[in-house]
């Protein structure tokens, strides 16, 4: 005689053995649970903290660039006063500069070799205008009309703006010529 177990396909009919299996499982997923929970709650708190001084440090950041904007306006507005009081002074002190960097011996040098051998220069009269510009007044005296165009077309080919004011016959029989020069030059 064959003696047959039966197959008991319900579980309930031992609740001890299948509630220590369900408990053993729930136990290995509670400690798998800490066990990941562990480090990653550690990198939270850590972080959190990081994070906190990060948003500290921003707030302290943008509190110093709100100060630095404002003295900055204020380092602005005391520039652009001082600019306002001493313009009068710094104009006058840069004028005297130019004045004392211009070459006046290459200005005389110059006026002098485009004289013609005949002609001489009676009186001079410089003039700075602006920050480029020289204006020159001259009183010339020629032998001939012919040597007085001859200096003022050499005067032109250096860059010189001409203009006569005036002219007159001398006792001695020399044309006086009054001639404004004006000169452009770059600083």
């Amino acid at each position: 005689m064959i003696t047959s177990k039966r197959l008991n396909l319900n579980l309930a009919t031992h609740p001890l053995r299948n509630r220590r299996f369900f408990y053993s499982l729930l136990w290995l997923l509670a400690i798998s649970l800490v066990l990941i929970s562990y480090p990653a709650a550690r990198a939270y708190v850590k972080y959190r903290g990081e994070a906190q001084k990060v948003i500290t440090s921003m707030a302290n950041i943008e509190q110093q660039m709100m100060i630095a904007a404002t003295e900055e306006k204020n380092f602005r507005e005391k520039i652009e006063e001082a600019r306002r009081r001493d313009k009068e002074k710094v104009d006058l002190v840069n004028s005297i500069i130019l004045k004392k960097v211009f070459s006046w011996t290459e200005l005389l040098s110059t006026l002098e070799s485009s004289l013609p051998d005949s002609s001489y220069i009676l009186s001079l009269a410089p003039n700075l205008a602006d920050d480029s510009s020289l204006q020159v007044r001259l009183v010339v005296a020629s032998q001939s009309l012919d040597r007085l165009v001859e200096f003022l077309n050499k005067l032109r080919g250096l860059k010189f703006k001409i203009k006569i004011i005036g002219e007159m016959n001398s006792e001695k029989g020399l044309l006086i010529s009054d001639v404004s020069l004006s000169y452009e030059r770059a600083i």
